[in-house]
């Protein structure tokens, strides 16, 4: 079956309320890191300032993962789609993108894939590239923008992007 010959999507997919607290442990030892590095700027008499090393913890100092890790660490497996009737991919494939949001990470751009090249795509490559291993917060948002991944095929094969799950609140760093 061609891009071409694959129906769109119209039905919305299964969705349910966000769950929180997820990685409460990995939120609390983040804190810990971040007040200890305030800490010693202080004693050091480098600045204090907690966005500052908020930021310095979370772009450089940070434990790496993958996303894939931090999927499991909740409970969420991606078993390999080839092993999967279309109907198993497509409710697997929700929880991925519904856990995914728990966890503070948004696909952008998934419409040129089907759910099967989709699912697939995040299984075996996007999934497993190293990130920073943080955990959910309000300060702690990453996007997956899976059209950059595109090779020549942009055309809409789903419509599903339009029901994606999307930050419940404005992008706000914490002060002071």
């Amino acid at each position: 079956m061609t891009h071409q010959d694959r129906p769109l999507h119209q039905d919305r997919p299964p969705t349910r309320h966000r769950k929180r607290g997820l990685r409460a442990e990995a939120a609390a030892e983040r804190e810990r890191a971040i007040e200890a590095l305030v800490k010693n700027a202080k004693a050091t008499g480098q600045p204090t300032d907690h966005l500052y090393w908020t930021l310095q913890y979370d772009f450089e100092l940070a434990p790496m993962t993958t996303n894939l890790q931090q999927l499991k660490e909740v409970g969420v497996s991606m078993p390999r789609e080839e092993g999967l009737c279309d109907r198993d991919v497509q409710q697997n494939l929700w929880e991925v993108i519904e856990t995914l949001a728990d966890l503070g990470v948004y696909l952008l751009h998934t419409d040129h894939l089907s759910d099967r090249e989709l699912y697939r795509m995040l299984e075996q490559e996007v999934l497993r590239d190293k990130v920073r291993d943080l955990p959910p917060s309000q300060g702690v948002i990453e996007f997956v923008d899976l059209g950059i991944r595109a090779e020549g095929v942009t055309q809409a094969v789903v419509q599903r992007d339009r029901f994606l799950p999307k930050p419940e609140q404005p992008h706000v760093f914490p002060t002071g």
